[in-house]
């Protein structure tokens, strides 16, 4: 009898579940080429960085010293509760080791997910390519197909920061919208509620969505007073989520706003942060032209309710980049979220270039057939050139972005473990992989776990500038000579940053050393190094 319901579904379905299985088949591939065997015989896995730190607060959580980087320090150095706390769930149950390899496998349900919402929303949106096609055409998985296509969601997704789980609530949220514009009942509404609040508490600007979409439904209220009860009961439900936080944090961090937010946009002035971002945001424009010129076209041309609704995802994302001063990695990580919303009228807009009335390009029983094939190529060309800048990275033929420095600093951590005692304290500017696996004090150079640095003022020399941009958000603040020379750190990672050259001074005070796979700069003379076990003194 199971059989019988499940061969139905699966005849029915079969390109979405060749599609999904051929998926799950690369990200494992993926998160396996992005581990490592280090020196000691054991596998890394590892996430991208700032997914590190988060992970080093989710550790620490996990195990009794509360939501923090180091232990009694309450800095707010992460801009993600939610993700943070699905970390420290997975982190009670695995070790260490095992704990990343865990969230990157989430990160396969939320791409998937958050396509097969990309997939319902060009549904129910009735556009015309899925409205005058069967179920089982395959360009109806056309939004499915590009969603799962698209590098940067993937690359974000499959190394462990909030961008899955974050597209996930943005398309599930956008979905019971629509479906409660158009049945107009309160369990829809209480989701739109509940999954944008869920966003809220992942990234705080995903705010500005949520106010998005409750301007969308605002229409609805035309239809009687039970609907404007149920629409400000949802305001309410939204507003706990972030009255809740908010509470959270001043009451545990005795602050309004997280570090980072300080640390990114205080005392930037808003004409450097918009010329910052709008030369950061330009090579994304020029990759994404192609599909983003078809979607406005199909704005523009034949305009809709729920295309406008869509396209202001997309809008809203590129404007907030820009305001916040760009970004500190070129991989798009705040368009993401909002990529499947521009897929989903990208698709619709092609269909309805190859149908409008009058057309005599093609006949009538030809048109089907000729559609899908210009609808197919057209996506995939769009997604080529969108992707193509990934290329090695997606086949697997170069290593994930920043992926060879996790290896060094699991090289590193082996080493410090081995070498250092309890007491002993790192300094670093990449705070994620290297304070994750070793259990020492930190202290983060460029601030993001500290207060102190946080709240300097921003490096505008252009000494540590990039993407196009004069300075970098949350890279750009820091103070060496406290950090380094009076804190005196028992390891440090560099000496040298922006327009901070503390190399001549660190000769005479720390010593570089080599022990296995790693080149450390240690303390001269620290009681904190186990100096019997250094075998190798190298010149400066």
């Amino acid at each position: 009898m199971l059989m019988k319901k499940i061969l139905p579904y699966l005849k029915q379905n079969w390109i979405l579940l060749t599609i999904s299985l051929v998926y799950i088949i690369w990200a494992f591939a993926f998160i396996i080429h992005s581990s490592y065997v280090a020196s000691d015989g054991k596998r890394y896995f590892n996430l991208f960085d700032d997914a590190m730190i988060s992970m080093r607060y989710a550790w620490n959580f996990a195990h009794g010293s509360g939501l923090v980087w180091n232990a009694g320090e309450y800095v707010e150095g992460y801009t993600n509760l939610l993700m943070t706390l699905l970390m420290a769930l997975v982190s009670f149950f695995f070790e260490k080791r095992y704990a990343p390899f865990v969230i990157q496998l989430t990160g396969i349900f939320f791409s998937l997910a958050t396509a097969f919402l990309a997939l319902r929303i060009s549904k129910t949106s009735q556009t015309s390519y899925t409205s005058e096609t069967s179920h089982t055409s395959y360009t109806s998985f056309l939004p499915f197909l590009l969603t799962l296509l698209y590098y940067p969601l993937n690359f974000w997704s499959l190394m462990g920061m909030e961008t899955g789980l974050l597209s996930f609530l943005l398309g599930a949220g956008v979905y019971a919208s629509l479906l409660y514009a158009e049945k107009l009942e309160a369990k829809y509404l209480w989701s739109i509620a509940i999954f944008f609040g869920l966003a809220h508490l992942t990234r705080n600007e995903s705010l500005l969505f949520a106010a998005l979409a409750f301007v969308y439904l605002l229409p609805t209220l035309k239809h009687g007073k039970k609907y404007i009860q149920w629409f400000l009961l949802a305001g309410v439900l939204y507003s706990l989520f972030v009255i809740g936080q908010l509470a959270f944090r001043y009451f545990y961090y005795g602050e309004l706003v997280p570090n980072t937010y300080t640390l990114k946009l205080v005392g930037m002035t808003l004409h450097d942060r918009l010329q910052n971002g709008w030369e950061f945001i330009k090579p994304y424009l020029a990759q994404t032209g192609f599909i983003i010129a078809v979607a406005l076209a199909g704005v523009l041309w034949k305009p809709t309710k729920w295309k406008i609704y869509l396209f202001g995802f997309f809008l809203v994302s590129v404007i907030y980049q820009i305001y916040v001063g760009g970004d500190s990695w070129d991989y798009w990580r705040i368009m993401a979220p909002t990529m499947p919303f521009l897929f989903v009228i990208f698709i619709s807009s092609l269909s309805e270039f190859f149908e409008f009335k009058g057309s005599k390009v093609f006949e009538v029983s030809k048109v089907s057939k000729v559609k899908n094939i210009f609808l197919v190529s057209l996506s995939l060309i769009g997604i080529f050139i969108a992707d193509n800048r990934f290329m090695d990275e997606f086949l697997l033929r170069d290593l994930a972005y920043q992926n060879n420095y996790a290896r060094a600093h699991i090289e590193t951590a082996i080493a410090l473990n081995e070498l250092t005692d309890q007491d002993a304290t790192i300094g670093v500017f990449w705070a994620g992989s290297l304070p994750y696996y070793l259990d020492r004090k930190s202290i983060d150079f460029l601030g993001k776990s500290d207060k102190r640095i946080a709240n300097l003022l921003p490096d505008m020399s252009g000494q540590s500038a990039g993407f196009g941009m004069t300075s970098i958000p949350g890279h750009n603040k820091h103070d060496l000579t406290y950090s380094i020379q009076k804190l005196l750190p028992t390891y440090v990672e560099e000496f040298d940053y922006g327009v901070e050259k503390l190399s001549p001074w660190a000769q005479d005070h720390y010593i570089r050393v080599k022990f296995g796979e790693a080149k450390l700069y240690l303390l001269k003379d620290s009681p904190h190094v186990k100096w019997d076990k250094v075998k190798d003194y190298l010149q400066w």
